[in-house]
């Protein structure tokens, strides 16, 4: 094989900056685009895939690769690899957080895919020692840059994306977007006694003692997200719920009046929604079994009375629109989806479906996923940055860093949640006074609006405090939510 940068159009300064990996015989054939950058469409088809040998310096941060051990709640170091892999970025389940199909080493090396076009065979494959090699079929596009500045590359690398992709950052949005926001989810962990009663708890009245919390800790006002547990279980068992999104008439009999008892306190209704799963005693699967996608949601593969993965090829528009309309009318403003572990190719469809029904009903929608990926971005209003557990058995703090690290630099130009202060687990070893203050502090300065989830008065006072501090420096502010990743034009 000729030396690779044969196949590289270099463009701008320093070693194969950025270009099209393609067949040497075809280079002659390719013609510069309007942003600078070879076009794929004006390749003669060569049916190969080159192989671009790049030499890099472990640990490579492979922000795409949330997957980790299944007790591992926290740490980062899943997303840093050392020893020999070969991944591909397209197709890896998107699992808790994946963000961008880039790598970037330790030395500022950084290489990204440009195209989801022959995502099937686009791969990186590190040989544990100095050699990335990354498989390129036709029709994809390679950016690399080897100047060592890495987080200059993947600014430049997110700003060609944008114009690519045909998005702009947001600018005019409604100013709930920008608001702080509270959660029920932790709040329900921490009341629960029983194993999993906490999906049980949450009731009409529930939410307004929250609420009237938050009124008496002198916090400011915003969004108020009603996490799982608020809709009905078919056949009693949890996982009946994927995909019966209707509420509960014995917990909330009148939903209406709940959404107006938020806003008459002055909050924004928001809604938790886990559609990428699906059971098959699910209404929509008892209405339309073709809802009923693969069984590797759980690992009891293919087991009947598993719930299963949404099928990306069914009508996800008309499902996504039923729902969301569903809420739209009685109140609700802001959308939570969650459980988007599929793979990432399948992930990408079904997030593009719902932001399009979504906003086919009302374009001030706030839409929030967990896929911080620049071909998702489009597709979303506010990334979060997900579940952190403040447990000493893992290196919580390096998960904090990291998961912030892969939202702000995967979704240039997208909101950013700054996701469940305090943490995730409510163990006595783990929701502590100094852990809770020491999580606070690491949002200090970061982009992204608050996420109040656990009331802090179970802790102590000095987190009551210190949280309102927090919020209000954060709602009398500039409200810099919005990821400023992207290099400026």
């Amino acid at each position: 094989m000729k030396d690779r940068r044969s196949f590289v159009l270099k463009s701008g300064t320093g070693v194969a900056a950025a270009g099209l990996v393609m067949h040497a015989d075809a280079a002659a054939n390719v013609e510069k685009s309007e942003d600078g950058y070879a076009s794929a469409s004006t390749v003669k088809p060569t049916g190969t895939i080159e192989l671009v040998n790049i030499k890099v310096v472990p640990p490579l941060f492979c922000p795409y690769h949330s997957l980790s051990t299944p007790a591992e709640k926290g740490g980062g170091a899943h997303y840093y690899k050392s020893t020999a892999f070969e991944h591909n970025p397209f197709t890896i389940p998107a699992s808790g957080m994946s963000g961008s199909p880039v790598i970037m080493d330790a030395a500022g090396t950084f290489v990204g895919f440009m195209t989801t076009f022959g995502y099937e065979n686009s791969t990186f494959h590190f040989d544990g020692k100095e050699m990335l090699t990354v498989s390129v079929p036709e029709g994809q596009e390679l950016f690399v840059d080897e100047n060592g500045a890495g987080d200059a590359a993947w600014k430049k690398y997110n700003s060609i994306m944008m114009k690519r992709l045909d998005f702009q950052p947001l600018e005019n949005y409604p100013k709930f977007w920008s608001d702080v926001e509270y959660c029920t989810w932790v709040e329900q962990k921490i009341q629960s006694k029983v194993r999993r009663d906490h999906f049980k708890l949450l009731t009409h009245d529930f939410v307004e003692t929250y609420l009237d919390k938050i009124i008496s800790f002198g916090y400011p006002k915003g969004k108020m997200t009603l996490d799982h547990g608020w809709g009905i279980f078919p056949d009693g068992s949890l996982e009946s719920g994927f995909g019966s999104w209707h509420a509960d008439p014995k917990l909330f009999p009148n939903f209406e009046k709940t959404m107006d008892m938020i806003q008459q306190k002055g909050f924004t209704p928001g809604l938790w929604i886990g559609f990428p799963k699906v059971h098959h005693a699910s209404t929509i699967a008892q209405r339309n079994p073709n809802m009923l996608g693969d069984w590797s949601v759980t690992s009891s593969k293919r087991k009947p009375n598993a719930e299963r993965w949404l099928n990306p090829k069914a009508d996800i528009f008309g499902y996504a629109s039923e729902v969301i309309e569903r809420f739209s009318k009685i109140g609700v403003k802001k959308f939570k989806i969650d459980m988007s572990y599929n793979t990432k190719s399948d992930m990408l469809h079904i997030h593009k479906e719902l932001y399009r029904a979504a906003k086919a009903i009302d374009p001030q929608l706030e839409m929030e996923f967990h896929v911080p990926d620049i071909f998702f971005t489009k597709y979303t209003d506010v990334g979060r940055t997900n579940d952190v557990w403040l447990n000493d058995k893992y290196d919580w703090p390096a998960r904090v860093e990291t998961h912030y690290e892969v939202t702000h630099k995967s979704s240039p130009g997208r909101g950013i949640n700054l996701d469940h202060i305090g943490g995730n687990d409510t163990g006595p070893a783990a929701l502590t006074e100094e852990k809770y203050l020491r999580h606070l502090s690491m949002y200090n300065g970061k982009i992204g609006y608050p996420l109040v989830s656990v009331l802090p008065d179970h802790i102590s006072r000095k987190c009551v405090d210190e949280t309102g501090d927090y919020l209000w420096a954060y709602h009398d502010g500039p409200r810099n939510f919005v990821s400023d990743f992207y290099a400026a034009s």
